[in-house]
């Protein structure tokens, strides 16, 4: 009886053990997505610190029909986020409701259990009680071997009812922890309901705004047309840039390269004719950039995006239809264009070398060697960086110029391999 008794209280608090184990994870989800849900909300109500003009001109409308529908990526993200939750809550209430049906089967049975050894201690002891049954020993050997039988079964019972109490215990937290998790599904299911009443909202103004500038497509075509120009001589004074920079990079490795080749001569010959071996270093060949580069990489998708505060996505990287239903109506962006919030400031995305800044009249700009890679800090002023300079993550590159027409800080990012653009979109984290 006493093994039964022992089996039953380890079995049962094994078995909770693991129901615990499998709400844990599932617990430790919901944490993970309440985390993102909070974070992303958070950003939504920077956002709104972009607010939408008054003015019926096309570059404003153009202006609020990015502002809306970065508005509802956003929104669009958090209600997938709240299914996802309420989804994984379903699964968890389930789960709950399975153990607690399983923990009322365990206790019943523990009862039982209970209630039969007790009704067999009380027919033990009116047969024989526990003196007599000592007393009744052959040997004083048997008699001690009686005792501490009678004492551990004792503490068996004890045990039990201990183990039974316990089971009860955690019944109730079940129930409680049941109630806790429907109401936050009840919390996500309304936050659903307002969320999806304000992408609603949204829907009808994204549709007001697009009948407005399908209505002046001439004059869209011509101000995206303009827009694209000034997109084109931007991109061929960086081109310009790096193409300097890395002349001279070349420069500077075949000036080593040949400082190296005389340094080896003279010491072949001083040496009596026997070659020395020693490698030469240069931007190219050096550890250090081979290790930077790799680092960069490591960190896609980890980098933060190059703007402080709310920022907006203007323009995204690649050829884009600006209006939906237009494909006649596109601009080709090499990199992204980032709207802020009054006091913006562009920060270096990851560690590396200041390689050029470019202060002269109508192009404003800044470039930052990461081994192999270049981000471009395009219509900064009040620049904090000088050429040569080694940089942080996250350092302040300067103020972002205004904007003459939406008057808001307006800046460019790109992100090239040597001459090749990135879309920047696939590496920070925005």
């Amino acid at each position: 009886m006493k093994e039964r008794i022992i089996r039953i209280v380890t079995f049962t608090l094994l078995s909770l053990l693991f129901c615990n184990g499998t709400l844990y994870a599932q617990s430790a989800a919901i944490k993970k997505m309440r985390g993102q849900a909070t974070t992303l909300r958070n950003e939504i109500e920077q956002k709104k610190k972009i607010l939408l003009s008054t003015e019926q001109d096309v570059y404003s409308q153009l202006r609020n029909l990015r502002i809306v529908e970065s508005q509802i990526k956003d929104q669009k993200a958090l209600v997938a986020l709240l299914k996802d939750e309420v989804r994984t809550l379903d699964k968890e209430i389930k789960q709950i409701n399975g153990d607690i049906k399983l923990q009322e089967e365990r206790v019943a049975q523990s009862r039982d259990e209970y209630a039969e050894a007790l009704r067999r201690a009380r027919k033990y002891s009116k047969a024989n009680n526990k003196l007599h049954f000592l007393m009744s020993s052959e040997d004083f050997k048997t008699l001690v071997r009686r005792y501490r039988y009678t004492n551990e079964y004792m503490d068996a019972h004890s045990r039990l009812a201990e183990s039974l109490q316990a089971q009860i215990a955690i019944l109730e937290e079940k129930r409680t922890e049941l109630e806790a998790t429907k109401a936050m599904k009840d919390e996500s299911l309304k936050e659903q309901e307002v969320v999806s009443a304000d992408l609603a909202k949204l829907g009808k103004e994204q549709r007001s705004i697009l009948d407005k500038l399908k209505k002046q497509s001439s004059k869209v075509k011509a101000e995206i047309n303009k827009k694209q120009q000034e997109l084109n001589k931007l991109n061929k004074r960086i081109d310009a840039e790096i193409e300097r920079v890395l002349a001279e990079e070349r420069a500077a490795k075949k000036r080593a390269e040949e400082a190296a080749r005389k340094k080896k001569n003279a010491a072949k010959s001083a040496s009596g004719g026997k070659e020395t071996s020693k490698k030469s270093s240069s931007y190219a060949d050096d550890a250090g950039v081979a290790e930077m580069t790799g680092s960069f990489v490591k960190n896609k998708r980890k980098m933060p995006v190059p703007i402080t505060g709310p920022y907006l996505v203007v323009d995204e990287y690649g050829t884009k239809n600006v209006i939906e239903g237009k494909g006649n109506v596109q601009i080709n962006n090499k990199g992204v264009v980032l709207e802020g919030s009054r006091g913006a400031q562009a920060r270096c995305i990851f560690d590396g070398r200041v390689t050029a800044v470019v202060n002269d009249g109508s192009y404003h700009f800044v470039l930052v060697r990461h081994g192999e890679y270049i981000s471009v800090y395009c219509n900064i002023v009040n620049m904090r960086v000088s050429g040569g300079e080694k940089v942080k993550a996250g350092d302040i590159i300067g103020d972002i110029g205004i904007d003459a027409k939406s008057g808001t800080p307006r800046m460019q990012f790109q992100l090239r391999k040597e001459k090749q653009t990135l879309n920047p979109a696939e590496w920070l984290k925005m």
